[in-house]
């Protein structure tokens, strides 16, 4: 029932990100293809080679999940695997990605526990690392803008004592829970190498984003923030179950992100072209990777 439930949420997600979609282009065709015109072309090539750099860096971080329990599938593998099954995740149902992973990593032969271990270390580690440099950044480069906003809460919010409370009761938790704490916190650690990859994936991405604002802002955009923003809004369109890859959600956190320094139907038009930008990506990386694989089976054929 909840599954079902999840699916027509899902559906009909689809169906308002389509809608709105269509009115928009409807109501400011001639302004959306005027924004496009003045993307030069080399800026689009560096952005969409941005995004292929950044899922390389994806398949990358499902390597180091697997091989932090000792699974060695090699890089070509964990590529073939990942890209194939990327497309699963614009299907309502939200699990479909997650059911092709699952399938050929049994027929790797990695056992269930495994198989859950993996997806929820690699999980944490792109979501987590996105909400941390989301924030940290964002909190960097707009913290005159956040302490105004900070001001105009309830000041028994922010009252010291509230503020001691809650951390008070924080701190309770971690001891009541230690070794829950202690477990997830061993087990989902970054390593050195993993906190580089996932660092490089962002940073990838936001400049995929930010390459394409130049043209248009009134003035000079963060590189920093913009990484920030692109990072958040990804960690946040995660966090919303019936929206399939952060569709819609993402862009509209990217939107209100750039209020500041574009008008809406630019930042609209701008968010939207980056996403055709990732789901084509994956597109490209899906057909690369069934070449790869049908030729790794005529190889096997053969020998």
């Amino acid at each position: 029932m909840q599954q079902r439930l999840k699916s027509l949420l899902k559906l009909i997600w689809w169906l308002l990100v389509l809608t709105f979609v269509s009115l928009f282009l409807y109501k400011n065709l001639n302004a959306t293809l005027e924004i496009i015109s003045k993307l030069p072309l080399v800026v689009v090539s560096v952005a969409f080679l941005a995004i292929l750099v950044a899922k390389l860096l994806l398949v990358q971080v499902m390597h180091l999940a697997l091989n932090r329990y000792q699974i060695d599938l090699g890089y070509r593998r964990c590529f073939t695997i990942y890209n194939i099954t990327q497309l699963g995740k614009y299907i309502p149902g939200s699990i479909w990605q997650y059911v092709g992973r699952i399938t050929l990593y049994k027929e790797a032969e990695i056992n269930n526990a495994n198989i859950r271990d993996t997806l929820l270390l690699e999980t944490f580690w792109i979501v987590f690392s996105a909400l941390l440099i989301g924030i940290c950044l964002i909190l960097l480069t707009q913290h005159t803008l956040i302490i105004e906003l900070l001001k105009q809460l309830p000041g028994y919010l922010i009252h010291p004592l509230s503020l001691g409370l809650f951390a008070a009761l924080i701190v309770l938790l971690a001891v009541l829970f230690r070794k829950t704490v202690q477990h997830y916190a061993k087990q989902f650690m970054f390593s050195p190498i993993a906190g580089l990859v996932v660092s490089t994936l962002w940073l990838c991405l936001g400049f995929s984003f930010w390459i394409t604002l130049s043209p248009y802002a009134s003035q000079e955009i963060s590189f920093i923030y913009i990484v920030g923003l692109y990072a958040l809004s990804y960690a946040l369109g995660f966090a919303v179950p019936f929206a399939p890859a952060g569709i819609g959600v993402r862009e509209a956190v990217l939107v209100m992100g750039l209020l500041p320094y574009l008008d809406a139907n630019t930042a609209i038009v701008l968010a939207t072209i980056n996403r055709l930008f990732y789901i084509i990506s994956e597109i490209l990386l899906v057909l690369v990777s069934n070449h790869l694989t049908v030729r790794k089976t005529k190889e096997g054929l053969t020998s």
